[in-house]
């Protein structure tokens, strides 16, 4: 072979690998969902979508949203709707409080009633929304 096509498909080669070095950088920097989060953000997607499976799921749904914001809005509406519960009965606090407690699958059930006895006790309805509201973002 001669020297000029060995030099010009070496040029070539060093092109290749630049060119999947730019790639591999950008396939970097892409926002990829991990597989759970994935997994989450489809379940809330189909559960948003399905009026059977909102009524099926209803108090017990997990807060499934990818985003903090949402979350967060989510929450002070399921917030809001537990006070309103309450305040509609407050024969069963505890039966909503409970509700509420059991969408944070990540707190232990010795933990979930330590909260409870602590919010079934808060008689100013403001201060229980803060309360839930602070417990929430702690477990997002």
């Amino acid at each position: 072979m001669e020297k000029g096509n060995k030099d010009r498909i070496l040029d070539f080669i060093r092109e290749i690998k630049d060119k999947n070095s730019e790639m591999e950088k950008y396939l970097s920097s892409l926002p990829i969902l991990s597989r759970e989060d994935m997994l989450k953000e489809i379940a809330r997607k189909i559960i948003e979508n399905n009026k059977v499976l909102q009524e099926i799921v209803g108090s017990k749904e997990k807060i499934l949203s990818g985003e903090a914001k949402e979350k967060i809005h989510t929450i002070e509406e399921r917030i809001n709707s537990v006070i309103s519960n309450i305040q509609e009965n407050e024969t069963k606090k505890i039966i909503y409080l409970r509700e509420f407690i059991d969408t944070f699958q990540e707190i232990s059930e010795k933990d979930k009633n330590v909260i409870i006895q602590s919010l079934k006790d808060e008689e100013d309805i403001n201060l229980l929304k803060e309360k839930m509201l602070s417990l929430s973002t702690i477990f997002l």
